[in-house]
């Protein structure tokens, strides 16, 4: 039901028009026999119109303004009841307190409908505030879904230029280990007779290792596409982490068939952990096998294992070419590659999967490099997630 709150200064008025408006509204009718009441009624009662008279008016008009505006947008209606002469007597600012007026003495009739319209007034104010609400929640609704399908699209763009990329890159990275592989089953099928046994075992290892450097490009990608799509997981199991760690390096250095040499050393107990196998060989072997390959031949790479204050810290150190500073900020990105490799064979995926694989561990990576003097690469694990145990 709609509330109306009666602010008259007259008793019995006050006690006779409640009385008759109750059987059409809710009638609030607080003490206001001091200035604390009027303006404890008006902050303290909820009401759809109030109804003083000028006596009360004086005194609160600032309150009845500060009500109205904590109201806003929504219009609450204040209708004065005063006498003629009063009216003349107002201030100009009497329209800022109140919405009507009514002159007494007052007919029924006249009263009824300044109320119902001034009721009707704050009614579609009401529906007009929460149409525009509504409106707005649409507009920002709309507004989201505009922003998620741009960036969908967005998205979408980005994988279509990768696929693009990719099918590319592979494209001109099997060009020239199919054709080594073609080159050499030709020389075995038309010259096998005449060939040495020396020779034929140099031409079946050229295909081996092809297959393998294929076969190695492949799992990259699919390394990449799995984690892109959120469906690599770790699946640590219990091994012993020094010996994997060394076990790697000796397989990076027979694959890349290096002159190079790797010193590996080991500080803490790391005997024991829990970890994913796939996830470290991915990271250790794509930076050795970079460290090899941008550093000096015959060049010593320092490989250093250290499992302390519940880490485990992997450094990978060369004394090779050097990343130029302008390089360092997209170094991880898909594709990328240093200004100053160009010539040297490469895809552009090794870090990215490096940093795709210690992201997925939580763990971080950092890079310090001076052009000419080598760089060093330290890949910290946590070793909560690494689940160390000791012996």
């Amino acid at each position: 039901m709609r509330q109306i709150l009666l602010l008259l200064e007259h008793k019995e008025n006050r006690r006779l028009l409640a009385q008759w408006l109750k059987t059409r509204y809710e009638v609030i009718v607080p003490d206001v026999d001091t200035s604390q009441g009027k303006t404890s009624a008006l902050w303290e009662q909820s009401f759809d119109l109030c109804i003083l008279c000028g006596v009360t008016l004086e005194g609160i008009e600032r309150q009845i303004q500060e009500r109205r505006n904590a109201e806003s947008p929504v219009l609450l209606p204040f209708l004065l009841v005063t006498s003629r002469q009063s009216v003349g007597m107002r201030t100009r600012y009497l329209w800022q307190s109140v919405d009507e007026l009514i002159i007494t003495p007052i007919q029924k009739l006249e009263l009824l409908s300044r109320i119902e319209v001034l009721l009707r007034s704050r009614l579609l104010s009401k529906q007009l505030f929460a149409a525009n609400k509504k409106l707005l929640m649409e507009i920002e609704q709309r507004r989201c879904l505009e922003t998620e399908i741009r960036s969908s699209l967005q998205k979408e763009r980005e994988l279509n230029e990768l696929k693009s990329r990719f099918v590319s890159m592979v494209s001109h990275e099997f060009r020239s280990p199919l054709q080594v592989i073609l080159s050499s089953a030709q020389m075995i099928e038309l010259y096998g007779e005449q060939l040495s046994k020396d020779r034929k075992k140099q031409f079946f290892q050229q295909i081996k290792q092809t297959v393998k450097k294929m076969t190695q490009l492949l799992d990259d990608v699919l390394v990449i596409g799995r984690a892109d799509l959120g469906r690599f997981k770790a699946s640590p199991e219990i091994m012993d982490l020094t010996e994997l760690c060394r076990d790697l390096a000796e397989e990076i250095l027979l694959s890349m068939n290096s002159k190079h040499a790797i010193s590996f050393v080991t500080y803490g107990n790391c005997c024991e952990a829990c970890v994913d196998e796939v996830l470290i060989r991915h990271i250790l072997s794509n930076l050795l096998s970079n460290a090899i390959k941008y550093s000096p031949s015959n060049s010593t790479i320092h490989f250093i294992l250290q499992c302390v204050d519940n880490e485990a810290i992997f450094k990978i150190q060369d004394n090779g070419i050097g990343i130029p500073s302008e390089d360092k900020a997209t170094l991880f990105s898909l594709f990328h590659r240093a200004a100053n490799v160009r010539d040297i064979p490469g895809t552009g995926l090794g870090l990215a999967i490096v940093k795709k694989c210690v992201d997925l561990y939580g763990g971080k990576i950092d890079v310090e490099s001076e052009l000419g003097v080598g760089t060093t690469f330290t890949v910290t694990l946590p070793l909560p997630q690494l689940a160390l145990i000791s012996r």
